[in-house]
């Protein structure tokens, strides 16, 4: 899952995943609301929750920190499955700091990113 506003950075994120990945999944949603509901919506049946959510952080009507604090009051990936990572184009180590040290994120990327990177993460997993 994709949470991003930015219409031009999911299709070339999507674009570039779907290299890495053939035939994957990608929802992309464009606020944190709207991800909360979809979430809440597939938690009934845990195993169609995404792998993966890529979160950007400033985003309309709920931001990533947002989020983060929603998913986890909600409780809904209560067996940590999703690896969750911050996709944004802040430089702000406020920004940096603040993802690393949150429990719930595996790593800060920074917007664009490349290939190897993602390559990287799926490899990982």
């Amino acid at each position: 899952m994709v949470i991003d506003d930015e219409e031009l950075d999911n299709a070339i994120f999507k674009m570039l995943i779907n290299r890495v990945i053939k035939n994957s999944e990608i929802d992309i949603v464009v606020n944190g609301e709207e991800a909360i509901k979809k979430l809440l919506e597939l938690s009934n049946n845990p195993e169609l929750l995404p792998d993966f959510i890529f979160l950007d952080l400033q985003m309309p009507v709920m931001n990533g920190w947002q989020f983060l604090e929603e998913f986890e009051r909600l409780n809904i990936d209560p067996l940590r499955k999703i690896q969750i990572y911050i996709l944004s184009s802040s430089i702000l180590s406020d920004d940096i700091d603040k993802s690393l040290s949150n429990p719930l994120v595996e790593d800060f990327l920074s917007k664009p990113i490349n290939l190897d990177k993602i390559r990287t993460i799926f490899e990982a997993a």
